[in-house]
């Protein structure tokens, strides 16, 4: 045995290695390669220590042949992914990835590292995959829920991301950048109060860290408060300084926020027009073009309005492609609920010899998206008598446990039992408690705009239920949907054009108009452009409808609001302003494009009074 032979001790050139001498473990692992060419051990710290200096091409080829010498070793083959996704080779990283995984099945380690190289590459529905099985087979392993979630956020399954973060108390000793993901996400997901918490102690930690400046400017935004957004960016660094294009990104995406406050559409379309390039995969540049419209819109700029939401629109159906294929073929229907209707015979079978009486029933407020119920949400909450819960997809959560028993919806809503009524009730009551505590004698808002479409579950299991059809010209419906940055996979679809826009909508409203004669239940229709026109006496017509004896904290809904901080829907900055009509017709800028759905919408407009 040489002295060099003695030497070379590969515990102690790795622990040269943690100590950051990456060039001595280099020279040390040459001299070793020199003299013993198929040394695994050194050829491993070569690749390692070349790695560590930057030296990308070199450690590829140094893991390469690391799997030539031993193809059986996962470990080697996740580590030439790894350097392989480092150099933009995506499709040899992905078959490298592949071949780990068919040494090591289920190692959440590659699976993780298979799942961000996806999310990379945009493929946004395969990352999730990946890294749900990373979590199912470590469900401790961080990363994997972290990004997990964010990947379950991004497909518009915000329920799974919740999930997937519920244990974030519990995890110890988080990364800088665990940390920063963590904040971020819990934003996000409607956890405003820990989110800021989280990223508050993020900037302890890391002062002039970019991603938490910019997220604490898209949060306090998000909370309408404005004046510490603009306080948070003046902090920000100049995106003329910022180091590198993560930088840049995440700066601009925070004068984003405040600019689209500002209503300033030449400077939002410089904003735009630098950070798409930044942005990918092409999906994500999706919001740049919802802001930008809506500011060209808000200085009345219609073309540049439209133009915008096109490219946002062709944007978003890049990712439904991938999460909806189905919608997007011929004669499909993003609302196929609209379509199943109840039949007299079947209401006839109805029976319930004990209804909750009105005082313990919900307040349901309906209506198609962007009618006005976020409005009539914040009105409701303002009475000290009544509590809402932001929105929530209960009802149809209570319509999915009918399956157990057997039961169709809507057709077999006359065979439920009464103990089945009690069980779909205390159900509903169940999901109810862990969003709010109702004090005693408060009565609940339930604001989902298509349960419209569930007028049937609503009356089945609170036949005294009040309900209030949220009602605004059919135009200015689809104008508004149209404008929206929705999350969810099917609204991505139904509201990619105007023409499936405007059929999806009067589906939603036969449905509605079909159970209403039907089933006649104690209802209020709130005409969005009668109530604006006389805000206080419509105040007093829903109080009575409701019972509310004084009526009165209706009135002061939008100081309610701006104190409660976080509202989910896209309406969060306008029901924090008084009431005022500036919405009222803004369809007659944008007749033009409109004018090819008047024929879909005539049958509506008509049933309803409105002029075109």
């Amino acid at each position: 045995m040489t002295t060099d032979d003695i030497a070379f001790s590969p515990a102690q050139v790795f622990a040269l290695l943690q100590a950051g001498r990456h060039a001595h473990v280099e020279a040390l692992s040459r001299m070793r390669l020199a003299r013993v060419p198929d040394d695994v051990a050194a050829r491993t710290l070569y690749a390692m220590s070349v790695q560590l200096q930057g030296r990308l091409r070199e450690a590829v080829e140094a893991w390469r042949d690391l799997t030539r010498q031993r193809p059986s070793v996962a470990e080697y083959w996740n580590n030439l992914a790894n350097t392989l996704r480092d150099v933009g080779e995506f499709s040899a990283a992905a078959d490298a990835y592949r071949r780990a995984l068919k040494l090591a099945p289920g190692d959440a380690g590659v699976l993780l590292n298979l799942g961000f190289l996806e999310m990379e590459a945009g493929k946004i529905t395969v990352a999730r995959e990946h890294l749900l099985a990373a979590v199912r087979a470590d469900p401790d392993l961080i990363d994997a829920r972290l990004y997990g979630a964010r990947a379950c956020y991004e497909c518009g399954d915000h329920a799974l991301a919740q999930d997937l973060v519920r244990p974030w108390r519990q995890w110890l000793a988080l990364r800088d950048e665990q940390r920063i993901e963590l904040g971020s996400l819990l934003t996000l997901l409607g956890d405003n109060a820990d989110g800021e918490t989280v990223l508050l102690d993020a900037l302890r930690r890391t002062p002039d860290e970019t991603r938490v400046l910019a997220s604490l400017v898209c949060l306090y935004e998000r909370l309408n408060r404005l004046e510490e957004a603009r306080a948070w960016l003046a902090r920000l660094t100049s995106v003329e300084n910022a180091s590198d294009a993560a930088s840049r990104q995440e700066v601009i995406s925070a004068q984003i926020a405040i600019a689209s406050r500002d209503a300033d559409p030449a400077r939002m379309r410089e904003l735009v027009e630098r950070l798409a390039p930044l942005t990918e995969p092409e999906h994500r540049r999706a919001g740049l073009y919802f802001a930008l419209g809506k500011v060209c819109d808000r200085h009345r700029d219609a073309s540049g309005a439209m133009a915008a939401f096109t490219q946002a629109h062709a944007c978003q159906l890049l990712l439904a492609e991938q999460l909806v294929p189905h919608l997007l073929a011929p004669g499909s229907t993003a609302l196929p609920t609209a379509a199943v209707h109840l039949s007299m015979d079947e209401f006839r079978n109805w029976s319930d010899a004990s209804p909750p009486p009105v005082e313990e029933s919900p307040i349901f407020i309906v209506g198609f998206p962007r009618s006005g119920t976020t409005m009539l949400e914040q009105m409701f909450d303002a009475h000290p008598g009544l509590r809402s819960m932001d929105e929530r997809v209960y009802i149809n959560d209570t319509i999915a446990l009918l399956s157990p028993f057997g039961l169709r919806y809507p057709h077999d809503l006359g065979e439920l039992t009464p103990p089945q009524l009690d069980h779909l009730r205390r159900s509903y009551w169940a999901l109810v408690a862990k969003t709010v505590q109702l004090e005693p004698g408060q009565r609940l808002v339930d604001k989902n705009p298509l349960n419209m479409l569930r007028l049937p579950m609503i009356l089945r299991l609170f036949p005294n239920a009040r309900i209030v059809l949220a009602l605004r010209h059919p135009c200015d419906v689809l104008l508004s949907c149209y404008m929206q940055h929705f999350r969810s996979p099917n609204f991505m679809v139904m509201c990619s054009t105007l023409e499936r826009l405007a059929r999806s909508y009067v589906a939603a409203m036969e449905s509605w108009i079909h159970h209403a004669e039907l089933m006649k239940p104690a209802l209020l229709v709130s005409r969005y452009e009668d109530l604006l026109a006389d805000f206080s006496g419509n105040v007093e017509r829903v109080g009575a409808f409701l019972g509310l004896g004084d009526a009165t904290p209706l009135l002061s809904f939008h100081e309610h609001a701006r104190k409660k901080g976080f509202i989910s829907t896209p309406s969060y900055t306008q029901v924090i302003e008084p009431p005022n009509r500036r919405a009222v017709d803004r369809w007659r800028r944008y007749q033009a494009p409109l004018e090819t759905v008047r024929p879909i919408l005539q049958p509506v407009l008509e049933h309803w009074r409105y002029e075109w």
